[in-house]
């Protein structure tokens, strides 16, 4: 899970947006996708998903020096209904297509009342939640989730198929944060997996269930299988991912103002239950992100020293310099 680092040093998001920017520009962005990668990555690290956010870019800017990741993609609309629509990734990071389709998603929602957008042939497209929430802005539930291109392991057990693929649901409220689940679907355990199923045997068959939904949408569907072939011209060896997107326009089925009434209730209700063991407060998914975003935009966000430490190899790496 990602939790807060016990020890750590504030970086204000402006200082790191900067920062961010600057290496991917290194790496051969445009400065327009440079500016937008880095944004995505800081929001990212604002509600604390640190596993998705900057701590990813050392591995994307490695994959774009290695030639495996176009870092100048050109995304464009393969397929266009009223309701769908289908993006080329060309090659690069998957934030790009995946965006667009998430936005597409939901204007062709607001006219439709439902809209669905699949992206292909691209690397990762980073934590899923910060596609499902755009759907929030329009009143929405969004949903997001993605796949990635890969044969399972006859010698390898089954418990590890769901290949820990991310998914996203997010639900708007009113008075309160809206719920938004981000997540991965696998078992985080220590120990022999074999151990870990024998004690909670039905948490492993729904990771292993939901993983397979998100290969489905978010890889089958998405079409990331149509460039299966050794690269050559035209063929980034990264671009091994797709993605599925989903949005819902409530209106279309009740009064907005009805539903986010009744969200509120169902969460004002919940937090009068009792705690999870271990914890000093009962909540639903989104509020703790949602007021971690709100306060570290103001007081820095918490970098472990080897968050820092990797951006800083990465920054004397490039030639860029470190404004923290």
């Amino acid at each position: 899970m990602n939790v807060p680092p016990k020890e750590f040093n504030r970086v204000l998001p402006d200082a790191l947006r900067t920062f961010i920017t600057a290496v991917f520009q290194k790496a051969g962005t445009s400065n327009e996708d440079a500016a937008f990668m880095a944004n995505l990555l800081v929001l990212t690290d604002l509600r604390g998903v640190f596993s998705h956010g900057t701590r990813q870019t050392p591995g994307y800017v490695q994959m774009m020096l290695d030639g495996k990741v176009n870092p100048r993609p050109n995304v464009r609309v393969v397929d266009d209904t009223p309701t769908t629509a289908i993006f080329d990734g060309d090659g690069g990071m998957g934030h790009f297509p995946a965006y667009r389709a998430a936005m597409a998603a939901v204007e062709k929602a607001k006219a439709m009342g439902l809209g669905a957008a699949t992206s292909r042939n691209h690397f990762h497209f980073g934590g899923a939640g910060k596609y499902s929430r755009l759907a929030l802005e329009a009143d929405c539930i969004g949903f997001a989730t993605s796949a990635h291109r890969f044969r399972p392991n006859p010698e390898s057990s089954v418990l590890t198929a769901s290949g820990a693929s991310p998914m996203s649901f997010a639900i708007p409220a009113g008075e309160n944060p809206p719920i938004v689940i981000d997540m991965g679907n696998w078992v985080d355990y220590d120990g022999p997996i074999e151990e870990g199923f024998a004690r909670l045997p039905a948490t492993f068959f729904k990771t292993l269930g939901l993983g397979a939904v998100c290969h489905a949408l978010g890889g089958f569907m998405a079409g990331i299988w149509l460039f299966d072939k050794p690269p050559g011209p035209g063929i980034w060896e990264g671009a091994n991912q797709g993605a599925f997107i989903m949005a819902i326009d409530i209106a279309r089925f009740m009064p907005i103002e009805d539903f986010k009434r009744n969200i509120d209730r169902h969460i004002s209700e919940i937090r009068q239950m009792k705690p999870a063991p271990g914890l000093d407060r009962a909540d639903l998914p989104g509020t703790l992100e949602w007021e971690r975003e709100r306060e570290w935009a103001e007081v820095g966000i918490p970098m472990s020293q080897q968050h820092q430490d990797s951006l800083t190899t990465l920054a004397d790496q490039l030639g860029v310099p470190m404004p923290f």
